[in-house]
């Protein structure tokens, strides 16, 4: 049926425009931050890159602080879209751990995010919570799907687990580790695939991964991998 509200059909395409102008403009501030860092970058700058109007700008973000955050913030969820669901399917648990493991580590090494990583760095002593918040944010939902997952194969006797959420944790901590070092030592090569691979098996070999007191607010042991024998 048609709409009642004639208007609609022009709505719809104000609001495609909009979002085409936003996406412009942060992929324009992307560029300009990544290039000049938070200091270095000016609004300016970014409407140069951008091609828009500076009308556009303030219309959509009304500082620059706001627009570097929707940035951030757009880079963290472009790192969760990435990252895929566990292997449920998968009998074995730690071919299904390796799996995602090494999608973690291939999605965070990549130059965009390494250099997202150090803008996050730059900005954390006028911004303190912006670390954590990016971490949340691009990373949180995949350490609760390793969790649950983790708690499931426990649950049919797959493997003993003292505490899943920390051990998810703690995978992805890992991930994360290998990736800082280049993040502060530029022109480091990225990891290649077959280097993804061997540092997540060995993140899954590791004893002190296995079992270890866990001091954290969720408490317990927290073991990754302990199959039944």
């Amino acid at each position: 049926m048609p709409s009642n509200n004639p208007c609609s059909g022009d709505e719809r395409q104000s609001d495609l425009r909009s979002t085409f102008t936003k996406r412009q403009i942060l992929d324009g501030a992307r560029q300009v931050f990544l290039l000049n860092g938070y200091a270095g970058a000016s609004i300016d700058q970014i409407i140069s890159q951008s091609g828009v109007s500076k009308g556009s700008v303030y219309h959509h973000f009304d500082s620059k602080d706001a627009l570097f955050r929707a940035l951030i913030a757009a880079e963290a969820e472009r790192i969760a879209r990435a990252l895929p669901p566990i292997d449920q399917d998968d009998p074995d648990p730690n071919s299904a751990l390796r799996q995602i493991g090494i999608a973690i580590l291939e999605t965070l090494n990549n130059p965009t995010t390494i250099a997202t990583l150090r803008l996050i760095i730059g900005a954390l002593g006028r911004d303190p919570g912006l670390g954590e918040e990016f971490l949340r944010n691009s990373l949180g939902q995949t350490v609760e799907r390793i969790a649950a997952d983790l708690d499931v194969r426990a649950a049919a006797g797959n493997l003993r687990i003292g505490n899943s959420h920390a051990a998810a944790e703690e995978l992805v901590r890992r991930c994360l580790a290998h990736v800082m070092e280049r993040v502060l030592v530029p022109h480091q090569p990225c990891l290649t695939d077959a280097e993804c691979t061997a540092v997540v098996e060995d993140i899954l070999r590791n004893p002190g991964i296995r079992w270890r007191r866990d001091t954290g607010p969720h408490g317990g042991r927290a073991g990754l991998m302990i199959p039944y024998d």
